[in-house]
């Protein structure tokens, strides 16, 4: 891909409409009642602060989406919600491969492409009690039948713990009903302007065992979604000029015959007025088409699943549940498009391999909640088990990655081959996490909770970069290194060029409490910490193609980092606040608050062309400081809500992603200095009439980097906004509902605008080799997307046809 090939459909000009039929019974309503319109807007119960209150009560800066919203908004997907709220984005390449970013506080693209070997998520995802982040592959559920989402913004790393840095996303489901039988569901069909044809069957059915005592609960999904993207066919050799080398390693690799130049005579001299010759022309290069995977509208996706919930009220202090999900997400194509070959309402790529993966996905988690010496007590076991099975086009990387022709052409460079490249990836995730806490009762004037968390993971990457051509230049398969750590113990198929076989693990323990005190009956102080002990190991090999049978160069990682693996990082972080309920309606407060990642290993640790500037084995924790006021007020007898927050965010010992092949041929991860976040946000509700509401949310951000290290050359300069990071992003929209004696009839419509915004602070090779380099740090370019939608409805069914368009 290049480098305008954008993470998310940022340019996209396209429209779908739909149609969708949701059958519910009696009991599960859809809509609020003309009787609860006239008391005023919902009010929505959230557990933030591990307790059940009023959003309205909590002094946080939170957004939440309840049962109603979900349905209004027909809510599908992580894409669904974003766009409902400022401040929350994702950046990645498509369906399971996402990171989340709450208020711009991003690691980057390069955390999402390197996945398991590099940094912790910034935003932590939570389903019901149970954290399931992964960095750089977030889980991707499908939102069905849930209760509610809840968006927490800023550090919630003192209950919530490591990956919570920048916020946190909580996926709240419906719980079993026990005492009446309920069941429901969704048909729905779509088309994509310039795309095919989507369709999803959602379905619930809800069963009392035994009434007011033991209830099941049982959600199944299958959403079809077409693709909109077109793989055109086109034909590419390797490219004649290289810029992937620095000057130096391009000399040395110049003078050992490597043929790195190009037709045009232009960029040939500039090249070697830089350094970079001589330069050679080989004889021959092949040209490679794509004829046999160039198709129209090929990014599919399909999610399939079931999750399955048990609830026992084992007596009125007691009650258990249980709950298992499974999910398979299949993808095909590439979700990213290439601006310069894409017309209006008609995206297109050039993509020579299949791309493809099989992500599945399963989760069980047990809740006991009780009472215990007059105290709430609250276990939350939970396994995850996430099998990624994919493959990935890589040829794009021919025209960037410096060792190329030494891989695809004959010795002596006076040939090559077809530029075709692609990876094989396998990610495999094992994680159990076990939660104990303990609160006092909510009406007391002191209040008070204290728990205990454990979480131990084990994470697999193996990936295999398959260069079909290199079998034809004389390069035998490659062999794991027997005196390294291997997954997969085998030799690798003909033609992988290059393999990475990591295994990672991470074992925590923290304890953690948070305490409130009325020091008057309308002025509150809070107090929280927590402390963590985390211990990690990385271990494995990455190793290179050769000509040479039985010797195969590359990374032995266990030598490597022979005494810094496994490490342990401990630390307390904390929290302080202030709120004041200056009246029923109008809760204002001060926060500050804490949140990190922790920190990592490097597979190229300890190695490097000079002695005294060695790859650093492990990089550090990066923190957070959120410094906020806010507030939270209702007007008007609850019929106008207005919420918001100023905050300033300081982020220190800035994790990044580099790749500079003047110190080596891999990824490596550094702490590259601090920067400043600030921002204003807002959300509003205002009920004009019984029948026509208004909304909107938005966020104004500044952000720059407020230093680095002195030995960091490829980072934006001092002053840059950092990744992911907008100067606003809004959204507005209107909802009209009129009753037709039992059948009521809706409008609804929405506009969401995200700003300009850059991919990373890492400013790419760019700087540090030519000015013939692409960087890895642009500007993606703002956009606006209008929803609207309008149907009938009843308590028992509604029908909807919407029309969504986005454009930029």
């Amino acid at each position: 891909m290049t480098k305008t090939a954008l993470s998310r459909l940022s340019l996209l000009v396209a429209s779908s409409s739909a149609l969708a039929i949701s059958l519910a019974a009696p009991q599960a309503a859809l809509a609020q009642t003309n009787e609860e319109a006239e008391e005023g807007l919902n009010t929505i119960v959230v557990t933030a602060t591990r307790r059940s209150e009023s959003l309205q009560d909590v002094p946080l800066a939170i957004r939440a989406l309840d049962e109603e919203q979900l349905e209004q908004f027909r809510i599908d997907s992580f894409e669904d919600y974003a766009q409902l709220v400022p401040g929350l984005d994702g950046a990645g390449q498509g369906p399971g491969k996402q990171d989340l970013i709450v208020r711009g506080i991003s690691p980057g693209r390069l955390g999402v492409r390197v996945a398991g070997i590099g940094f912790e998520p910034s935003v932590a995802f939570y389903l019901n009690e149970t954290p399931i982040s992964t960095g750089g592959r977030n889980i991707d559920l499908y939102s069905t039948d849930l209760s509610r989402i809840e968006i927490l913004k800023g550090p919630q790393g003192t209950l919530f713990g490591a990956s919570s840095q920048a916020g946190n996303v909580r996926l709240i489901t419906n719980e079993p009903v026990l005492d009446s039988f309920e069941a429901g569901g969704t048909f729905g069909a779509s088309t994509t302007r310039g795309g095919e044809e989507s369709y999803q069957v959602e379905g619930y059915v809800n069963i009392p065992i035994v009434e007011d005592t033991l209830g099941v609960r049982f959600v199944g999904y299958s959403s079809s979604q077409g693709g909109f993207i077109d793989n055109i066919p086109a034909s590419r050799e390797l490219a004649l000029f290289n810029p992937g080398l620095n000057p130096g390693l391009q000399q040395a690799f110049a003078d050992a015959g490597f043929a790195f130049t190009r037709e045009d005579q232009t960029i040939i001299n500039q090249a070697n007025q830089l350094g970079l010759g001589p330069l050679r022309i080989p004889s021959s290069r092949e040209q490679a088409d794509n004829i046999l995977v160039a198709e129209d509208d090929f990014n599919d996706a399909v999610y399939e699943g079931f999750r399955a919930s048990v609830l026992w009220e084992i007596n009125p202090d007691w009650r258990l549940k249980v709950q298992h999900l499974r999910q398979s997400l299949e993808t095909e194509g590439v979700f990213e498009f290439e601006p310069d070959i894409s017309e209006d309402g008609d995206l297109a790529v050039r993509s020579f391999a299949p791309s493809e993966g099989n992500d599945d996905v399963s989760i069980t988690s047990l809740t006991l909640e009780g009472r215990f010496a007059g105290l709430d007590l609250i276990y939350n076991g939970s396994y995850t088990d996430r099998n990624f099975e994919g493959q990935t086009d890589y040829t794009g990387y021919a025209d960037n990655g410096p060792f190329i022709p030494y891989y695809i052409c004959a010795p002596g460079y006076d040939s090559c081959g077809s530029p075709v490249l692609f990876t094989d990836e396998v990610f495999e995730t094992e994680r159990q996490t076990h939660e104990i806490r303990l609160s006092t009762p909510q009406d007391g004037r002191f209040r008070g909770i204290v728990g205990v968390f454990y979480d131990d993971q084990e994470t697999v990457e193996r990936t295999d970069f398959v260069y079909p051509a290199s079998t034809l230049v004389g390069f035998v398969n490659s062999f794991p290194n027997p005196d390294a750590f291997a997954t997969d113990p085998n030799p690798r198929p003909n033609g992988v060029t290059f393999f990475n076989d990591f295994l990672r693990t991470r074992e925590e323990i923290s304890f953690f409490g948070e305490a409130e005190f009325d020091i008057l009956d309308n002025l509150t102080a809070t107090f929280g910490m927590r402390y963590y002990d985390i211990e990690q190991d990385f271990t494995g090999q990455s190793r290179f193609g050769t000509r040479f049978p039985g010797f195969t160069p590359g990374q032995n990682v266990d030598a490597n980092l022979e005494g810094f693996t496994p490490a342990t990082e401990s630390d307390v972080i904390f929290k302080g606040g202030l709120d004041w309920q200056i009246t029923p309606d109008v809760l204002v407060y001060v926060l500050y608050g804490e949140g990190f990642r922790a920190g990592g290993f490097n597979r190229a640790g300890n190695t490097g062309p000079n002695p005294t500037n060695l790859v650093p084995p492990t990089f550090e924790s990066d923190t957070l400081e959120n410094y906020e006021f806010g507030w939270k007020t209702q007007w008007l007898n609850n019929r106008l809500k207005f919420n918001g927050a100023i905050f300033q965010m300081d982020l220190g010992n800035i994790q990044q992603g580099v790749l500079d092949f003047s110190i080596t041929n891999t990824a490596i991860f550094l702490n590259v200095g601090s920067a400043r976040q600030r921002g204003l946000e807002f959300d509003f509700e205002f009920l004009l009439t019984d029948n026509l509401a208004v909304f909107g949310a938005g966020q104004f951000l500044d952000s720059e980097l407020t230093d680095l290290p002195p030995t960091i050359v490829n980072t934006a300069p001092l002053g840059a906004d950092i990744a992911y990071s907008p100067d606003f992003t809004g959204v507005g929209g209107v909802r009209y509902e009129k009753d037709f004696g039992g059948v009521t009839g809706f409008f609804q419509g929405t506009v969401n605008y995200t700003g300009e915004r850059f991919t990373s602070i890492n400013a790419g090779l760019g700087a540090v080799v030519s000015p013939l380099v692409e960087e890895d740090r642009f500007l993606l370019p703002d956009y606006t997307q209008v929803d609207m939608s309008a149907g009938v409805k009843t308590d028992q069914w509604s029908a909807t046809l919407f029309v969504d368009q986005q454009k930029g």
